[in-house]
């Protein structure tokens, strides 16, 4: 098992242990419904920085074990941060339940995306001390993990494919290149990531890879198709419905994987 320095001692926000097992999300209210859902006696545990922490514990049938239900800030550093506390605070396997950042359609609202690898975190690489020549190597997930989400959405009858994920640090940029001061660079970029197509991008994956192979962790990444591009919020009208509805399916499958 990798060796890893840091401790729950060297933790700004999460100063008490956590479960081994949970599943971090960077929307606070996705978090708050599924935990409330699922949990048995959850408490708030933390929070405090965009950070927060709900335990409690899951139970199926004869079986009670403890668990966390955790959000964490968007973006790579802001995740990173959360990501290094929960692992020095003792979690061991964690699912990152999150949505895809592509543009979404109605149709592919009944399926998910399971992460295969994550590319093109940098900034998070490089104060980790990885050579420049060596930020864009894949980040892999947890292979035992992988294979029990496959196994899982299997049993579920879920659809899912296995994607690629381009870690991105402007969200609209990606969505609307032709709106950016420099719009040609982000068009390269999409022809890049179009090479591994069908791909998926979003803000956290990578950072969660990242963390959890310097602390020896497992960890893996579920995304959620969500119609996100409309006049309501993403969680309002009848695809918000939807939503919400394949939200607690996808987080059954997950937890179900965890068990």
């Amino acid at each position: 098992m990798k060796q890893c320095l840091f401790t729950i001692e060297q933790n700004i926000i999460i100063k008490t242990p956590v479960p081994e097992k949970g599943i971090v999300c960077s929307n606070p209210e996705r978090t708050l419904r599924i935990s409330s859902h699922f949990l048995e006696n959850p408490c708030m545990k933390i929070q405090s920085w965009g950070l927060g922490v709900i335990t409690g514990k899951i139970v199926r049938g004869g079986l009670s074990e403890d668990f966390f239900f955790a959000y964490a800030p968007m973006g790579a550093s802001g995740s990173a941060m959360a990501f290094h506390e929960l692992f020095a605070a003792g979690a061991k396997e964690v699912v990152r339940l999150g949505s895809n950042d592509v543009w979404v359609t109605e149709e592919d609202m009944n399926s998910l995306v399971l992460i295969s690898e994550a590319r093109g975190l940098r900034g998070v690489s490089w104060d980790l001390g990885i050579d420049e020549k060596d930020v864009d190597h894949p980040l892999l997930p947890d292979h035992d993990l992988h294979r029990r989400l496959m196994e899982r959405c299997r049993l579920s009858r879920f659809q899912y494919s296995e994607r690629v994920c381009f870690n991105v640090d402007d969200y609209h940029a990606y969505l609307y290149p032709e709106r950016m001061e420099a719009p040609q660079r982000i068009q390269q970029r999409l022809a890049t990531y179009n090479a591994c197509a069908p791909y998926c991008r979003d803000m956290e994956t990578a950072s969660l890879f990242l963390k959890a192979n310097q602390f020896g962790k497992k960890a893996c990444s579920v995304l959620q198709n969500v119609v996100k591009q409309k006049d309501e919020l993403p969680y309002e009208g009848s695809t918000g419905d939807r939503a919400k509805a394949n939200e607690n399916t996808i987080a059954e499958i997950v937890i179900n994987a965890m068990l």
